[in-house]
């Protein structure tokens, strides 16, 4: 496990290499293009109830790299691990990179669409999805949304009295 850590950890500081040589057709593709056809599965979900009534999730891939999110409706931890128990069969084996498929593919193919608790249980496995493509992807999350959208931010400040305003 210690030696997984440090591999990955590893691996995560060395500079990727730009171009990668697409092994079906023998042309040169992205390193990002390589990384999204690496195949990758989901092998594991585990929820902790924290005290007095929180739920925390975190999901497991085969590839090492785990995705975090917090699936919390006030006060109904229970029932959110056991929601996030029955949809953990449908994740298990599956791409989390498509994190918009898996959101809908489990909100709508329901015959009961909704409510508070599938949309809590929800929104945790789609934080931890996220999570686990911007780790996949070396990218700040804000990045994954279509980055910044602005370089500079003006700043208003208060002025006690009208001598601090000069």
């Amino acid at each position: 496990m210690i030696q997984k850590v440090f591999a990955m950890a590893g691996a995560a500081a060395l500079p990727f290499n730009t171009t990668a040589k697409d092994t079906s057709s023998g042309h040169n593709i992205s390193a990002l293009e390589a990384r999204e056809k690496t195949p990758i599965k989901i092998t594991k979900l585990e929820t902790f109830l924290v005290k007095p009534r929180w739920i925390f999730l975190k999901i497991h891939t085969d590839a090492g790299v785990v995705g975090l999110g917090e699936p919390l409706l006030e006060g109904r931890a229970l029932t959110i691990q056991t929601a996030i128990k029955e949809i953990e069969p449908y994740l298990i084996g599956k791409d989390p990179r498509h994190v918009v498929h898996h959101w809908q593919a489990i909100y709508r193919h329901a015959f009961y669409k909704g409510g508070p608790i599938l949309t809590s249980a929800l929104s945790g496995i789609d934080q931890a999805l996220w999570d686990i493509k911007g780790k996949l992807l070396n990218l700040p999350v804000y990045e994954l949304f279509g980055g910044p959208t602005r370089d500079r931010v003006r700043i208003y400040g208060r002025a006690a009295n009208a001598e601090d305003m000069k």
